[in-house]
């Protein structure tokens, strides 16, 4: 996103740093022409940050995980088992 000299300057004021901005425009509720992040829309997202932590640590209890797919089909899914990409083209031919 391109930042002008005034937003800059804003932000230094104001001791806001560009990761805070990321968060607003990752979390944030488009209100107008702006995207605003209020403590209520920080809690939501805490939650929702919870629960993707506790399914990563699920499957990396699994040793991670590979699903293969054909455009938006499912194939299948299994455990990771560290195959490389070079090992999958040989075991094509």
């Amino acid at each position: 996103m391109h930042k002008t000299v005034h937003s800059h300057a804003r932000m230094n004021q104001r001791g806001i740093t560009g990761d805070m901005i990321e968060l607003v425009m990752s979390f944030g509720e488009p209100v107008g022409d702006k995207m605003v992040l209020n403590t209520k829309t920080c809690h939501q997202a805490i939650e929702a940050l919870k629960l993707v932590q506790k399914k990563l640590e699920h499957a990396s209890k699994k040793g991670g995980l590979t699903v293969v797919t054909d455009g938006n089909t499912l194939i299948t899914a299994y455990r990771f088992t560290g195959s490389s990409k070079s090992a999958a083209r040989k075991s094509r031919g």
